[in-house]
């Protein structure tokens, strides 16, 4: 569908407060919206202070050039039209409010319409490129300065979060103007690649000889767990957090259910490593 404004009424119920906070919170909606554009190949370019430069490129469908001036205008999108459409699209978008892109303009003081443009050579695909983010917010830029290796990190994590959720998606991260290539990060799968190759390459090697996958099926839905054996060394897998995700979504193992899931889960493993070295 082309991109359209949704009605007041619609927007009234999807609409959220929720802003792009920090410099992850931009990878990770750029990242959405390749993915939700079917893209199988995801480059991220950061600057190293995290604002001077943020970038996603990607081989997805594109955009449409009577689209383009709709892009960053908030809730436009493609996704949906109603609020019923919400049970078409299901779990099968990871975007459909339409305002990532309105909130990066905003982030950089710009009103989310076009206000030029040229024709250039260009693979396939999208490319979306912020510059000088937070440039009209001197304390959030500020808080981002003094931050950066922090939500470095985090965007590093964000990115092998995507990697074990799509695993046949090639996904690159490449920081400008680093001192040293050690925050850069490619995740390249082969032909056919399942949750057990990403695995390897997020958690390591040592670590997932630790670990075994177990597959439970019940009621229509299908879980999968890649977790430490009763006999994990603690030296190996110690560190290292978990990664969760629903409908091939990263979420937060921080809140509510799924904080309960990974509390109990913990405290099982570390009662059977207790048990053993008694």
């Amino acid at each position: 569908m082309p991109i359209e404004a949704l009605p007041p009424a619609t927007t009234r119920l999807i609409g959220s407060a929720q802003v792009l906070t920090d410099p992850s919170s931009v990878v990770k909606e750029l990242i959405d919206n390749a993915l939700d554009a079917r893209a199988t190949s995801i480059s991220v370019e950061i600057a190293a202070n995290t604002i001077d430069v943020i970038q996603a490129r990607d081989n997805g469908h594109g955009i449409a050039p009577d689209d383009r001036a709709m892009v960053c205008r908030r809730y436009c999108t493609s996704k949906i039209r109603e609020f019923d459409d919400l049970r078409r699209v299901g779990g099968s978008v990871l975007g459909f409010r339409g305002e990532a892109l309105a909130s990066l303009a905003e982030m950089n003081w710009e009103g989310g319409e076009v206000e030029a443009q040229e024709k250039a050579s260009h693979p396939v695909g999208t490319t979306v490129r912020a510059a000088d983010f937070f440039k009209g917010i001197p304390v959030r830029r500020q808080a981002a300065l003094k931050h950066s290796t922090r939500y470095l990190a985090k965007i590093k994590r964000i990115m092998q979060a995507y990697a074990l959720c799509r695993p046949t998606v090639r996904l690159s991260l490449r920081v400008l103007k680093a001192k040293n290539d050690k925050g850069n990060w490619v995740y390249a799968p082969k032909q056919g690649a399942g949750v057990d190759d990403a695995a390897f390459k997020v958690v390591g090697r040592d670590c997932a000889a630790q670990c075994s996958w177990s597959v439970l099926e019940s009621h229509g839905f299908t879980m999968q767990a890649f977790l430490p054996k009763s006999d994990a060394d603690s030296g190996k897998i110690s560190g290292i957090g978990q990664f969760l995700s629903v409908d091939s979504r990263p979420v937060s193992g921080t809140r509510e259910t799924l904080k309960k899931v990974v509390t109990m889960f913990k405290e099982k493993l570390r009662k059977e490593i207790r048990s053993r070295t008694i």
